[in-house]
């Protein structure tokens, strides 16, 4: 198949909708398709465009053999909304653009989302090209932003709705990365046979435990202390500020050290946090590529997958928890729904009600006092993401799902 890409998000830019999109395009064209990618400039999480582009409108390269198209967007540090709407709609007028001049013929437009306005992209450049319209939901928008509070202007939300709509109504396909989500779309009145279910996963071979990563903890400086790792976004949706309770909650053990690793718009409020509550057993740093993440997930001794109380996070599969048992590595996971059955079927971990600090303090001290227990959980969750969460596994069940689309008359 030859296939057009749209996704705002992708490398070298850091996180889960970026390291999916990269992770599939990859194995699809290790598959024997032809992969155009559309995205953006990068500038997450900084807002800035590197000096590089600047002053283009469009740029051109193979990455690892994929052939990616960069376009102009309107990125800004400042995070106000008039500068958010006009960072998707910049992304969406530019990206059409680009595979508008495209010459060659199109199988099918994959346009993934968040944000809505790439939906819109990839349904436009699907006209334009004469082929076949997929849409890829990694988060149900705007319905995660209203449960937030971040969403609240009711002309933007009817708007938001109407692309939403738009997107489910003129896709041939809808892909979905947990069932919980499929079937939520299916009560927006999309037909069943229209979604399917493709999960994210992680790279096996990049994911996994090695001997050498153990020694990282002396470079921290922490190989004698019982590490527990957060690593991604720090962000409205992860209830941080529970993590930080937790980590006051145990700061009387002195051998048990806390890490946050990443970025997002609540990490200032954390540093400022643990500040005023004389918390020194939490360290924040910045958040690292992939390759170096890895490092950082072996040297620890739990990983905490956390998201708030909010009935729309049931329907969430986090990646970071197959990153972790991908690296032999048990989780303490406060997250209801779909995840907690994975926990239990994956025996990988300990799960804790959302936003409980004490359950979540209570959880760690009891991994601390089992190590014998710590390792055999990471097992488990190895064995289970080897079995049903790899990343070329997800990617061949796509290739299906968009092969019969493209032979469908």
């Amino acid at each position: 198949m030859n296939i057009l890409y749209v996704t705002q998000y992708f490398p070298p830019e850091i996180g889960a909708g970026e390291n999916r999109a990269f992770e599939m395009v990859r194995n699809l064209k290790s598959l024997g398709h032809r992969i155009t990618v559309i995205t953006e400039f990068p500038n997450y999480p900084s807002g800035i465009i590197p000096g590089k582009y600047r002053f283009k409108l469009f740029e051109r390269r193979s990455v690892t053999g994929i052939e990616v198209i960069r376009c102009y967007v309107k990125a800004s540090p400042h995070r106000s909304f008039k500068n958010r709407i006009l960072f998707y709609i910049t992304f969406m007028l530019s990206s059409i653009l680009a595979g508008s001049k495209l010459k060659r013929r199109f199988d099918l437009i994959y346009a993934t989302s968040p944000p809505l306005f790439v939906g819109l992209a990839g349904y436009f450049l699907s006209r334009i090209k004469n082929c076949k319209f997929v849409f890829e939901v990694r988060d149900i928008w705007p319905d995660t932003a209203i449960s937030l509070g971040e969403l609240k202007n009711k002309l933007i939300i009817a708007l938001s709705r109407r692309i939403e709509n738009l997107c489910y109504k003129k896709a041939q396909k809808t892909i979905t990365v947990t069932k919980g989500l499929a079937q939520l779309i299916q009560k927006k009145g999309v037909d069943s046979e229209k979604i399917n279910v493709v999960y994210n996963g992680v790279n096996l071979e990049l994911f996994k435990y090695k001997e050498e990563n153990l020694s990282f903890k002396k470079v921290l400086g922490l190989q004698d202390k019982f590490l527990v790792l957060y690593a991604g976004n720090i962000g409205i949706a992860q209830g941080i500020e529970g993590l930080i309770q937790a980590a006051l909650l145990l700061k009387e053990k002195k051998d048990i050290q806390l890490l946050f690793v990443g970025n997002g718009p609540c990490k200032s409020l954390s540093k400022n946090l643990c500040r005023e509550q004389y918390v020194d057993n939490l360290f924040i740093l910045d958040e690292k590529p992939r390759d170096e993440i890895v490092k950082y997930i072996c040297a620890a001794d739990v990983c905490l997958v956390p998201l708030k109380k909010k009935e729309i996070f049931k329907i969430a599969l986090p990646s970071k928890m197959f990153e972790a048992w991908s690296c032999g590595r048990p989780i303490v996971l406060s997250v209801d729904g779909e995840a907690k059955k994975h926990l239990n079927q994956a025996q990988a971990g300990v799960w804790v009600e959302p936003e409980d600090a004490v359950g979540i303090g209570n959880a760690i001290l009891f991994l601390y006092n089992n190590p014998q227990l710590c390792k055999k959980l990471g097992k488990n969750g190895r064995k289970y993401v080897e079995r049903y969460f790899s990343r070329k596994i997800q990617a061949q069940r796509l290739e299906k799902i968009l092969v019969k689309l493209k032979n469908d008359s």
